[in-house]
C-alpha cells in the first residue's frame, strides 16, 4: 500500500511541477502580446515571429498544463454525479474511465505524435510563413511532453483510486492532500 501510494504522489507530483512550471508561459504569452500589439500600432510593424510565438506560446501552457488539471482535478467530469457517490464508487469509475479512454488516449497520441515530431524535425519544418519561426519540430514536441505530463497523471490517479479501493486514504482526505502539497 505504501509503494502505491507513494508511486501515486510521485506521478501527480511530476505533472503538477510541468503545470506550475508551465504556468509561467503566461507571463511570456502577455509580453508576447503586448509587444506585438504596441510595434503593430504605434511603430506600424508588424511580425510574423511574434505572431508564431504568440501561437506557440499558448499551445505549449495549454499542453504542458493537461496533467496539472487532471491531477487537480479542474478537468471535465460530471461532479453532480461524483457528489453522490462513496469513495469507493467513485474509485471504481475513476480507474475505469481513465485505465479504458484517457491512457490508451493518450498512448495512441505519443505513438503517433512522435512520428508527427520525428518528421518535422527530419525536415527541419519551419513556419508556413517566409518569415515565420523556423524550427517547428519544437512546437510540436510541446504535444509529446503535453500528453506524456497527462499519462503520468492519469497513472498517479489510477494508483490512488487502487488505494482507495484496497482500503487506503481517500486522495481528498485532507491529511493526504497536506502531504502531497508540503502545507
Amino acid at each position: 500500500m505504501i509503494t502505491l501510494l507513494a508511486s501515486a504522489r510521485f506521478f501527480k507530483a511530476v505533472a503538477r511541477s510541468i503545470g506550475q512550471a508551465a504556468a509561467w508561459l503566461v507571463v511570456l504569452l502577455v509580453l508576447t502580446v503586448v509587444i506585438d500589439v504596441v510595434s503593430r500600432r504605434f511603430i506600424v510593424l508588424g511580425s510574423t515571429k511574434l505572431q508564431d510565438l504568440e501561437w506557440h506560446f499558448h499551445a505549449a501552457l495549454f499542453l504542458l498544463s493537461l496533467g496539472y488539471a487532471y491531477v487537480e482535478g479542474e478537468h471535465v467530469r460530471i461532479d453532480v454525479l461524483q457528489a453522490r457517490f462513496g469513495p469507493k464508487l467513485a474509485a471504481v469509475i475513476e480507474i475505469v474511465g481513465a485505465a479504458l479512454f484517457l491512457v490508451p488516449f493518450c498512448v495512441i497520441v505519443l505513438h503517433y505524435g512522435y512520428n508527427f515530431v520525428e518528421r518535422s524535425f527530419l525536415l527541419d519544418e519551419g513556419s508556413a510563413s517566409q518569415t515565420g519561426l523556423p524550427h517547428r519540430w519544437i512546437i510540436k514536441s510541446m504535444l509529446l511532453a503535453g500528453f506524456a505530463t497527462l499519462l503520468a497523471a492519469a497513472i498517479g490517479a489510477i494508483a490512488d483510486s487502487i488505494a482507495v479501493l484496497l482500503g487506503g486514504k481517500h486522495p481528498d482526505d485532507p491529511h493526504v492532500r497536506h502531504q502531497e502539497t508540503g502545507l
